[in-house]
């Protein structure tokens, strides 16, 4: 894959002889399909071009939606009104290029295709037909006295509508750190972006044109927007079996099966052995897929494998530095091993690089048990009430009622414990309770997130917890 990746390379900075190469890269779509509908795509881009030269009347073919989200970053614009800032706005986009690139579920237009768009006032639609996309990342950056405004937003073009937009302001005097810092703060936000998007375009499709991609994407959208949900999880694994059936050495299908049955492993409704037999297989197939590591992190830490979970983290962060997901994880993994400091920290990071990311909730919740054990407790009840408030998610509740009781809310904490039951009805206080145990810092807290988890099971119970 190295050699491939060498090729398309190469071919993005050589496009003037694209169409002397066509038959060589025609085979080496036939030999190595997955990357099949990138190739039909850059031939698109070379015969679209030569079309619209010798027939401008002649509308180009409209985009063909392949196995994986195809976008084109085009240059952002310079509205600082001074020439020296043009550099920024370049380099910007082809970093933001550069880092998109690096994700395998997504099919990235080399910056050669997209920056003949620099300058030029054309339609979101014409630009996704000669391109063969069916997204298109725009921006500007603009000095406004003292600081610096870039305003990036994603377009899907077959309606023009805007799937995502964020703005990000900094101070003129980190004016040469900017582009890092977007980068990375675009990259991260940009995936979760599309795949809701996809997700919803999946939903909108007929079953019979839905390809193993839409359908393990469809699975992985829905486990996120409730980690704790048995329904969600049944349905992805349902999802990827289906894919599997369709493309069997489908390795990120693998993965989120592997995900998706441990997170049912953990209410008894799946073996650990098939979660680990599911993940075995995707590594096989696929080792150099941050997604993939991903889940095998994921999978460990609902296994309670602590330590190898924190490694494949750090793994899955060594593939992808800008994953929020995976810098998230790493703090949650953090927790369990008793550094809470440490676990902020990673899950800070992961809230900044990606504000709106699906599990947003789920950081949340652990942010707020990680400031429960630091002593940290307004901190906490706010992290806490965030997270429920966005998905009512098992950790939300958790973390709040622990945290209500033990600053002395007791009715409020025992109608969060209430709704905990509600939710998840084969919970027990004292497991509950020994959960909480496992990953206090030392003997004292433990004792007090313990007094406090029962009481807010107690109703009625009068003083401190």
């Amino acid at each position: 894959m190295e050699f491939l990746a060498s090729v398309f390379q190469w071919v993005g900075e050589h496009e003037a002889v694209l169409s002397g190469l066509a038959a060589a890269i025609v085979i080496l779509g036939v030999l190595f399909t997955p990357i099949g509908s990138g190739i039909r795509a850059l031939l698109r881009v070379d015969r679209s071009k030569t079309e619209a030269s010798s027939h401008p009347d002649v509308a180009s073919e409209p985009p063909l939606v392949g196995d994986r989200p195809s976008i084109a970053v085009l240059p952002f614009a310079n509205l600082s009104g001074d020439p020296e800032h043009e550099f920024l706005a370049d380099g910007l986009s082809e970093e933001i290029i550069l880092g998109l690139s690096r994700i395998k579920q997504l099919f990235v237009i080399a910056r050669n295709s997209s920056f003949t768009y620099k300058g030029r006032a054309t339609d979101a639609q014409q630009i996704s037909r000669e391109l063969g996309v069916r997204y298109l990342l725009e921006g500007s950056v603009r000095r406004r006295g003292d600081r610096v405004r870039v305003s990036a937003q994603l377009v899907d073009a077959s309606d023009r509508r805007t799937a995502w937009a964020e703005r990000f302001d900094r101070p003129l005097e980190r004016f040469l750190d900017l582009d890092d810092e977007v980068t990375e703060a675009i990259v991260a936000a940009l995936l979760p972006a599309l795949r809701r998007a996809e997700a919803e375009l999946a939903r909108r499709a007929a079953p019979e044109d839905l390809t193993a991609w839409a359908l393990v994407n469809r699975a992985w959208v829905g486990v996120q927007s409730d980690l704790g949900s048995r329904d969600a999880a049944q349905a992805a694994i349902v999802a990827c079996e289906e894919a599997l059936q369709r493309d069997p050495e489908y390795a990120l299908a693998h993965a989120v099966l592997a995900h998706a049955r441990s997170l049912r492993f953990r209410d008894g409704g799946e073996p650990a052995e098939r979660a680990q037999a599911s993940i075995r297989t995707a590594l096989q197939l696929s080792d150099d897929d941050p997604l993939i590591h991903q889940c095998h992190a994921a999978l460990l830490g609902n296994l309670s494998q602590t330590t190898e979970a924190i490694r494949a983290w750090e793994r899955a962060l060594a593939l992808d530095p800008n994953s929020a997901a995976a810098r998230a994880g790493l703090g949650i993994a953090l927790i369990y091993r008793r550094q809470p400091q440490e676990a902020l920290q990673n899950i800070d990071q992961a809230l900044r690089l990606s504000p709106r990311d699906p599990l947003t909730y789920h950081w949340l919740a652990n942010r707020g048990l990680a400031c429960t054990l630091l002593g940290r407790w307004d901190d906490a009840l706010e992290a806490a009430e965030t997270s429920v408030q966005s998905t009512g998610s098992q950790e939300g509740y958790i973390v709040l009622s622990a945290v209500l009781a033990r600053v002395g809310r007791l009715a409020d904490a025992r109608d969060a414990y209430d709704e905990l039951r509600r939710r998840s009805p084969g919970l027990d206080v004292d497991d509950l309770g020994r959960l909480l145990e496992g990953i206090a810092p030392d003997a004292e807290s433990a004792h007090a997130l313990t007094r406090a988890m029962h009481a807010a099971a107690d109703a009625g119970s009068p003083g401190e917890p």
